[in-house]
């Protein structure tokens, strides 16, 4: 399955760099992979807390498959951090062209408090996601059968899907919804 998983995001993520390219739009491609980072993050951790709560199968099969999606889940979300710096970049230079240039034109709410606040609390992802993969490491079996382990899984990983959600707000309304109003 990880195997699976790590080859079909590849080839996802190949294809898109391709089609960027061969249309000229490299940066766009860039920010495409970094949406689809994020959705890949939030699906990953929405299917461990399901797995966590709802498994009826044999807890070895449940607990290899918790591994699996933590360790996707953190793997997408430092791409979506390489992704992000990527775009960082052509944000942030001093072109009246630039994004940062036409969005606080159009909108500067959206860049002052919106922006500058996701580009530092997305930082936190790496370490969160690291964590609840470690935890599925180390915990194993005992995700299923101690509460508070189980618990505490569920509520860090809801937390966390919540906090991606927020995080992304934040970059949506600059960058889908004030750059078009210009």
């Amino acid at each position: 399955m990880l195997i699976l998983t790590v080859f079909g995001t590849a080839v996802v993520s190949l294809d898109i760099v391709v089609l960027g390219q061969l249309v000229d739009k490299k940066l766009e491609s860039v920010m495409i992979l970094h949406d689809y980072f994020t959705v890949f993050a939030v699906m990953s951790g929405a299917g461990f807390i399901g797995l966590l709560a709802f498994s009826s199968e044999t807890p070895q099969g449940a607990v290899n498959m918790l591994k699996i999606l933590s360790i996707a889940a953190a793997a997408s979300v430092f791409l979506i951090i390489l992704t992000e710096t990527i775009g960082y970049i052509e944000y942030r230079l001093p072109d009246p062209d630039s994004a940062k240039s036409k969005i606080k034109q159009t909108f500067p709410f959206a860049h002052e408090p919106m922006f500058e606040s996701m580009e530092y609390m997305g930082l936190l992802g790496p370490m969160w996601a690291g964590l609840v993969a470690y935890l599925a490491w180390h915990y194993n079996d005992r995700m299923f059968t101690d509460r508070a382990v189980k618990s505490t899984l569920m509520a860090m990983i809801s937390l966390a899907i919540m906090y991606a959600l927020f995080i992304s707000l934040m970059g949506i309304v600059p960058t889908k919804i004030a750059s078009v109003q210009g």
